[in-house]
């Protein structure tokens, strides 16, 4: 450690960009997970101010209103909707509405029919909501932790111990058995997101790009997988590459993560160092892969979708900001 010397320590964390408008990534809410009691959901719901959050499946429930588009809904009024009032979980509260709380549910099936015949509501998914900029990003990020925990609750209603009903707990933070005393944690799974670099004898660096085989335009992006169990960071980092590319990989570099609520899954970023440049796919991730140049990467930048040539996605995911942040930095 002694060869580490540097005014600022934290430099290059300092030197990164706000990351404003990657997806889901920006969550204003205060959750206090740990001063959470059995009486919490009941004080936070009989607070005046407190806010729902209203879904059905994917879909978040929204209020459109000159344009704009507003995602929450007080206590009478989701009542009045047809929520879901005795499923409710506590998200946290909202530290610039006065602490006000704010809460999630699901809609009752037999609502669903009045609120489509509605047009003062729109019904959207997450991932739409997101990728529309119907709400602003510091928004986004509760709606993606009110998808996740939302989803969990509903996947595990039961012990994996013993097998008896688990009951919610801590507002929704935590599902306790009543048979076996167990408690059990939402789960988030992390997935490793990385854009390989390799530097060749002439001093030149490329980026490694992959279409995968889900796409349905010519989109080239970074590679991902992930992790395992006792798995590092960086050995997952390795172990992908290799596996989709057949790339061996040296040094990793953290950049920063993304939460992604399909179901519950967390991305983190990285670039890694190629210590070779021979490409051999796995066909049933990858159609193809291919070395880009900056100035190659930059043409791919200009364009989107609808122009059926080869493009990089859209600023919304960890993919873009990776790739764009190595074509910024040559």
């Amino acid at each position: 450690m002694d060869d580490i010397a540097s005014d600022d320590f934290f430099a290059f964390s300092h030197s990164l960009p706000s990351f404003e408008g990657l997806g889901y990534a920006h969550n204003r809410l205060d959750r206090d997970t740990e001063s959470r009691d059995e009486t919490t959901l009941e004080r936070m719901k009989a607070v005046p101010e407190a806010r729902y959050y209203l879904f059905d499946g994917d879909q978040l429930l929204l209020r459109e209103h000159d344009g704009r588009h507003d995602p929450l809904f007080c206590a009478e009024q989701a009542d009045r909707l047809g929520a879901r009032m005795d499923r409710v979980i506590l998200l946290g509260c909202d530290p610039e509405e006065n602490n006000a709380p704010r809460l999630a549910t699901r809609l009752k099936n037999e609502a669903l029919k009045a609120l489509e015949d509605d047009r003062d509501f729109l019904l959207e998914t997450v991932r739409g909501v997101g990728l529309k900029g119907l709400l602003p990003p510091d928004q986004l990020g509760s709606v993606a932790q009110a998808h996740s925990l939302l989803s969990w609750h509903e996947n595990h209603p039961f012990c994996p111990k013993c097998g008896s009903r688990t009951e919610v707990a801590l507002a929704g933070a935590r599902r306790d058995c009543p048979n076996c005393s167990a408690m059990h944690f939402p789960r988030t799974d992390p997935v490793v997101i990385m854009l390989a670099i390799h530097r060749d004898e002439m001093g030149v660096e490329r980026c490694l790009l992959g279409h995968h085989t889900r796409f349905d335009t010519p989109m080239y992006s970074t590679l991902a997988g992930f992790m395992e169990q006792g798995e590092t960071l960086e050995h997952a980092v390795r172990r992908e590459i290799e596996e989709e590319a057949g790339i061996k990989i040296g040094a990793v570099q953290y950049l920063t993560s993304q939460p992604w609520p399909f179901p519950s899954s967390l991305m983190l970023g990285c670039f890694a160092e190629a210590q070779s440049s021979g490409i051999s796919i796995d066909p049933t991730e990858l159609t193809e892969a291919r070395w880009f140049t900056r100035d190659e990467v930059r043409e791919m930048m200009r364009r989107d979708s609808s122009s059926g040539l080869p493009h990089i996605p859209g600023r919304f995911s960890i993919a873009a900001w990776l790739i764009r942040y190595w074509v910024d930095a040559g």
